[in-house]
């Protein structure tokens, strides 16, 4: 099953940059308006990683799923642990935003998503599956029953929709009460302000996950 196993994980990985990718192409400007608002990178950096990265990404996706259709297993290896690479610096990047930058929009989605520790954990979760697959991809070929194969193909994606969905299902809009100035003025009504996991009022908002 370590054949089954380290396919699972690079089938997750591969899925995941390739939607990320389309998530980007989708909103060529999400991830630079993102950039800007963190408030950490200068201007040169923020557009030098708003160009770079959505390349790095899809550019990965696409030989991951080359290399992983045709088995070949030195060159998954080597996408797998450079997607390992470019998902850990994404965590610990927005982490380090969480601490110490200005929140705002993830920029890693169609949606307009609040960045939260939600999203860091996916980057984590997904950085360790890539670190795994490389490990698993570099112990030899892998051989797949027709069973096995069936499996892969059913389980991947539903695995990487789970996952890649993980911060909009986590992210749970407050509702509070606006009072009016006088008793003359209409009645009360519900305002819904969006917060990120920890906590911070935000403008970048999304409607909870149904």
């Amino acid at each position: 099953m370590i054949g089954f196993y380290g396919g699972l994980t690079a089938a997750i990985v591969v899925l995941s940059l390739l939607v990320g990718t389309g998530s980007h192409a989708a909103r060529p400007a999400a991830l630079g308006e993102a950039l800007r608002v963190h408030g950490v990178l200068g201007r040169r950096s923020r557009r030098f990683a708003a160009a770079v990265l959505p390349v790095t990404e899809g550019a990965l996706g696409v030989v991951g799923a080359v290399a992983l259709t045709t088995g070949h297993q030195r060159l998954l290896q080597g996408v797998l642990a450079a997607g390992a690479a470019l998902l850990g610096l994404y965590a610990l990047y927005t982490r380090h935003v969480l601490a110490h930058g200005r929140g705002g929009p993830c920029g890693c989605s169609r949606r307009d998503l609040p960045l939260s520790r939600w999203v860091t954990r996916r980057a984590a979760a997904l950085a360790g599956l890539a670190a795994a697959g490389a490990v698993i991809a570099g112990a030899g070929p892998v051989r797949l029953s027709t069973a096995e194969l069936v499996t892969l193909m059913l389980a991947a994606p539903s695995c990487t929709a789970l996952l890649w969905s993980l911060p909009a299902a986590m992210h749970e809009p407050a509702t509070v009460m606006t009072a009016p100035a006088a008793a003359h003025d209409y009645p009360p009504t519900n305002a819904t302000v969006h917060r990120t996991a920890e906590g911070v009022s935000s403008r970048w908002t999304s409607p909870p996950a149904p």
